[in-house]
């Protein structure tokens, strides 16, 4: 068949140009979308990279280029190897807990009890999770405040004096540990939700099947219940976990702010300090980025687990 300009059409070509129409209709029409989510996230992304790259940024005219000047500085930092130890620190330490507490909070949940009182357990745990990180800080700052509630406590079981009460937040090798400790109260329960689900999938004949063959309670448990029933949801959940605990800033900002002596600092609250309050833009914007790319490590991790 000739067309008026002289190209010639067949039954097969034309079938290839209603398929691709068909294929691309879709993507015109979140084009849009698609277009402002790129701009909203790498914009910005982009942006940090370019100011990390130039000394006194926005607080004088003529800045200075640097190249990786910043990130240079930033290594050479002896505080920054103890604000980096202290950020691997919590949140290795917050995700273990987190699936320990979690995993045996869902086993619990999970048993053969009173579905009433299930029910009702199971709305008081993951109260933690409904408070916003302004309402944690606070009530953790009284509860261990030195004559707050837990002192009062440990000096009824006859483990501290009033005379001399414990400063949580004040002493250096009290401060972080605390830390670690609201952050599990605060976190354990998203952990101990999907965990909990993923108890409830495996079927009961895998128990009775076990339990004939003469498993005892751990054996069950190492070879049934986490492995290989849970153990991908476990990866999952602490991969996830450890990426939002890597970058957490508000909790530690609002209850100790990096204090004291730089105790508590990691890399969020760090950068805050030297963009906001020592106006060093460049650096603090070189330490966003290598925050972007150590959780970035992870983010990989996670989709290559997830298979995305």
């Amino acid at each position: 068949m000739m067309t008026s300009v002289g190209v010639v059409t067949t039954p097969t070509y034309q079938r290839r140009v209603h398929r691709l129409a068909a294929r691309s209709l879709p993507l015109l029409f979140i084009a849009p979308t698609l277009l402002t989510l790129g701009f909203l996230v790498f914009y910005p992304i982009l942006q940090v990279i370019y100011i990390s790259l130039w000394n006194n940024y926005l607080t004088i005219k003529n800045p200075v280029f640097v190249g990786l000047g910043n990130y240079i500085w930033l290594l050479q930092q002896g505080v920054f190897s103890l604000i980096f130890s202290n950020t691997a620190i919590f949140a290795v330490a917050s995700v273990l807990l987190h699936l320990v507490l979690g995993l045996s909070l869902a086993m619990l949940l999970s048993a053969k009890i009173n579905t009433r009182a299930r029910g009702m357990f199971r709305g008081v745990l993951i109260l933690p999770w409904m408070f916003t990180a302004a309402v944690v800080a606070v009530n953790w700052r009284l509860i261990l405040n030195p004559f707050g509630i837990f002192n009062a406590l440990l000096t009824q079981l006859g483990l501290m004096s009033l005379a001399a009460p414990i400063d949580w937040f004040g002493e250096q090798s009290l401060a972080l540990p605390a830390l670690i400790l609201i952050n599990l109260w605060r976190g354990y329960p998203f952990v101990m939700l999907m965990l909990l689900a993923a108890l409830q999938s495996i079927p009961l004949e895998l128990y009775e099947a076990a339990a004939v063959d003469g498993a005892g309670a751990w054996m069950r448990f190492r070879y049934v219940t986490t492995i290989p029933s849970i153990r991908p949801v476990i990866a999952s959940v602490g991969l996830l976990d450890a990426i939002w605990n890597f970058r957490l800033f508000d909790l530690v900002f609002l209850t100790t702010g990096g204090g004291p002596l730089n105790s508590t600092h990691v890399l969020a609250t760090y950068t805050y300090q030297l963009a906001f309050e020592n106006f060093e833009f460049g650096r603090a914007s070189a330490l966003a980025v290598m925050m972007l790319l150590l959780t970035s490590v992870l983010t990989i991790f996670y989709f290559r687990y997830q298979k995305i």
